[in-house]
């Protein structure tokens, strides 16, 4: 091992402990793969190691191993745009010998909370329409046609179930608890918080609309099982999205059941998952964000005929007008008319 010019002589491993021993506890801990990930990353963000959340349930001061930012806007532009377009990344590194095993859905698990947004006063748009009382909640990411990318229905797989393999003797068996508890968990309890931490002021009239992205990278053997009716099939893939499904109590029914998305990237595919597909994704969200600002930054939104156009949201969107929203309380009046008079009437005779 090598010594700095002004080392002095007591700075040395006591006896007992090699330098081999030490540089096998470096190699083992994750720290390694964490620098060599950032350094990736710095050519197009800028990187924060060690970032620090609070743990929701310890209350505990925790970190993920990198949050990372790039701005999907001019920051020159004059004026400055209401809804300033931003990729985050929450990463957790992690480095094993044996291999990590994702048992693959048979179909597309799709969850208006991936991807995540952060920054805005709601992570949806009501809409109303002119010929209907009815008004939509439709979430940020759908609302802007972005459930319908390749990133989400096309680039990847997706898996419910993974596991780790750990050794028990001389055999292997699989573990989920400690991939959930090493991967999953902080990384859904850092989202979760970063969203929090992004939350704008109430009087908050510009936006840093934050799309974020939970990843785990892997420097591990990533083993996908397809399980088929006489055979598994188990493929090498090194990009999976795992969805972990939670219920939360809530007086909002809607809001009582979430799914979070986080990807798992092999590390010698994680600079293909940056610069392939994630920069594709955040380019189109970034136009459409640009387009629509401000409808994301009131949360509110119009669309003409809107049951006609209900799978063109998107291209029909903009902003609610004052005499759009008296329009939409006249069709309501006449509605709850129209109910209380087939009431008072009663049913049609023959």
């Amino acid at each position: 091992m090598q010594s700095h010019p002004g080392n002095p002589p007591s700075n040395k491993l006591p006896t007992g402990l090699s330098e081999a021993q030490v540089v096998n506890a470096v190699e083992e801990s994750g720290y390694p793969l964490q620098i060599v990930v950032s350094e990736m990353l710095r050519s197009r963000f800028f990187v924060q190691q060690e970032w620090n959340y609070i743990d929701e349930d310890t209350k505990q001061l925790r970190a993920i191993d990198i949050l990372a930012e790039q701005r999907l806007y001019n920051i020159k532009e004059k004026p400055q745009p209401r809804i300033r377009p931003t990729l985050n990344l929450l990463v957790e590194c992690k480095q094993s010998d044996l291999p990590f095993v994702f048992f693959l859905s048979p179909e597309k698990v799709i969850s208006r909370e991936f991807p995540a947004i952060a920054g805005l006063f709601d992570d949806a748009i009501k809409i109303i329409t002119d010929n209907d009382p009815s008004s939509w909640r439709i979430s940020i990411i759908d609302t802007l046609g972005l459930t319908r990318e390749p990133f989400i229905l096309k680039d990847v797989e997706y898996s419910m179930t993974f596991s780790k393999c750990v050794r028990k003797g001389p055999s292997v068996e699989l573990s989920g608890t400690e991939a959930f508890q090493g991967l999953v968990l902080p990384l859904v309890k850092s989202l979760r918080y970063f969203q929090k931490h992004e939350a704008p002021p109430k009087t908050a009239f510009y936006h840093d609309c934050h799309l974020v992205l939970a990843v785990a990278v892997l420097d591990a053997p990533m083993i996908a099982v397809r399980v088929k009716p006489n055979a598994n099939e188990t493929i090498h893939m090194p990009w999976i999205r795992v969805v972990r499904h939670e219920s939360i109590e809530s007086e909002d029914w809607t809001e009582r059941s979430r799914r979070y998305a986080i990807d798992v990237v092999h590390k010698d595919f994680f600079e293909t998952w940056i610069n392939t597909h994630v920069a594709a994704y955040s380019k189109r969200f970034s136009e459409a964000a640009l387009r629509h600002q401000t409808e994301i930054a009131t949360g509110q939104g119009f669309v003409s005929n809107m049951w006609a156009n209900r799978d063109k949201v998107e291209e029909n969107l903009r902003p609610r007008l004052k005499k759009e929203n008296i329009g939409r309380m006249g069709l309501v009046a006449r509605n709850i008319a129209a109910k209380a008079g087939k009431l008072i009437s009663g049913p049609d005779e023959n």
